[in-house]
């Protein structure tokens, strides 16, 4: 049997209609090396019937009669696969045609990295809304030290944009199944410790959904499994405090957006200590939810009317996409 190079690990749980979306966008890729595992961690509506549908050859079903979680089954997947590179999808997500091609010819001309990530469109209030990261941005590159993966201060990646060398497991080990929203982070941050090298791709390669039911909107739980996989990353007890403190307001600032003033105001406070009153986060945090909240869907407003009327080509070209993939069409 010919080992392809690309794995596709795709956990799913309930996304009759994603899901699918998820499956054509690898089957359109313009890369024909590659197999997708797709585990479903028993799901209770039309996931199963929706995605039966499919028989490709290079597409692996992993049918869990009980849920165990997007880690367990990520785990699950990449111990069952045959490819050289592991490449993640979250199943609300899509790649578009060419992302492992251009992944594949990345990884040619860099054999020395092992960990890869992309950019990629952001897909919100039903169309695309930006970029994942500003392409001109600063980032690291090579081997970088295990807390650059804590936090958005230095490597601003999201699993479903990330590719990893297979062998890259078995020297680190793999997801851990006790955490709940960061277990990627702290694997990631092990992995770098241990001396994996990063290349990125600056060229949007996917489609980043944001939605109202993601569990990273638990945002109390962030901070701790931010902490979690800072302790395992190798950091000095000065850069461990320094970056606690910077991720406590990178996550107070997640909380405030989300209307939960109180609790962003009482993770300062506790983290920053008597430094909390000089940050305008605090102060900010006494604001009404009331009049925050009409503030928020006039900022929506404003981005649909932007995003839709003013979107750039590139925009609407991955749109068109998009739309076509979520409709039942190939890309």
């Amino acid at each position: 049997m010919t080992t392809p190079r690309f794995s596709v690990v795709m956990p799913t749980f309930d996304r009759a209609v994603s899901a699918a979306a998820a499956v054509r966008s690898v089957l359109a890729q313009t890369s024909a090396d590659w197999e997708c595992l797709v585990v479903d961690d028993g799901s209770t509506d039309g996931t199963r019937a929706a995605l039966s549908g499919f028989t490709d050859p290079r597409l692996r079903f992993f049918w869990n009669e009980k849920n165990r979680g997007q880690h367990a089954c990520r785990n699950q997947a990449i111990r069952a696969a045959r490819g050289e590179w592991i490449a993640f999808l979250d199943s609300d997500d899509l790649f578009l045609p060419r992302r492992l091609e251009a992944l594949g010819a990345a990884i040619s001309s860099r054999p020395s990295a092992g960990f890869w990530f992309t950019n990629a469109f952001v897909h919100r209030w039903g169309r695309l809304t930006g970029l994942l990261f500003d392409p001109a941005r600063e980032i690291p590159e090579g081997r970088v030290p295990g807390w650059y993966a804590v936090g958005d201060k230095w490597l601003p990646y999201v699993t479903t944009m990330v590719c990893v060398r297979r062998s890259a497991f078995e020297t680190t080990g793999f997801f851990r199944e006790d955490l709940r929203i960061l277990e990627d982070t702290e694997l990631y941050a092990r992995m770098f410790k241990d001396g994996l090298e990063v290349g990125v791709l600056r060229e949007p390669l996917a489609v980043r959904f944001i939605h109202e039911g993601q569990i990273t909107r638990d945002h109390e739980r962030d901070f701790l499994e931010s902490m979690e996989a800072l302790r395992g990353s190798g950091a000095p007890a000065e850069v461990a405090a320094a970056r606690r403190r910077e991720v406590a307001r990178e996550v107070a600032g997640y909380l405030w957006k989300s209307l939960k003033g109180r609790a962003a105001r009482s993770l300062l406070e506790r983290e920053l200590g008597a430094d909390a009153r000089r940050t305008r986060l605090w102060w900010a945090s006494f604001l009404p939810p009331a009049l925050l909240a009409p503030a928020r869907l006039g900022r929506q407003a404003l981005e649909r009317l932007r995003w839709g009327l003013f979107a750039p080509a590139e925009f609407r070209a991955a749109r068109a996409v998009v739309d076509r993939l979520l409709a039942g069409g190939g890309a």
